[in-house]
């Protein structure tokens, strides 16, 4: 079972005209490298939204705080963020808890 307050990281992303591929790639090799160095990774998405043309928000599900403060600090995670940011016009990143969850499962 989840925890219900399992931490997530969050972006959201304004991405300029034209750069949407450039700025997919640049998510998806940091949702690599965070798979392969970050063992309390549980779960990466990538949405584009579809009423706001340009706009991308990302969900990291995490096991534990611990893990998100180390992924942060590490000099590789701010190497890919800066390859991110040549893409977008704005960029806003968040730390979230889950406060509810509704299924039908």
């Amino acid at each position: 079972m989840m925890d219900a307050h399992a931490p997530y990281t969050s972006g959201s992303f304004i991405v300029k005209q034209g750069q949407e591929k450039g700025f997919i790639a640049a998510v998806e090799a940091v949702a690599e490298w965070t798979i392969d160095n970050y063992s309390a990774i549980s779960e990466i998405s990538l949405f584009r939204d579809r009423t706001r043309s340009g706009r991308f928000i990302t969900l990291f599900r995490w096991d534990d705080e611990e893990s998100i403060d180390a992924w942060r600090a590490d000099p590789e995670f701010g190497v890919y963020m800066t390859q991110i940011r040549e893409h977008c016009e704005k960029v806003d990143v968040s730390s979230l808890e889950r406060e509810r969850h509704f299924s039908r499962i």
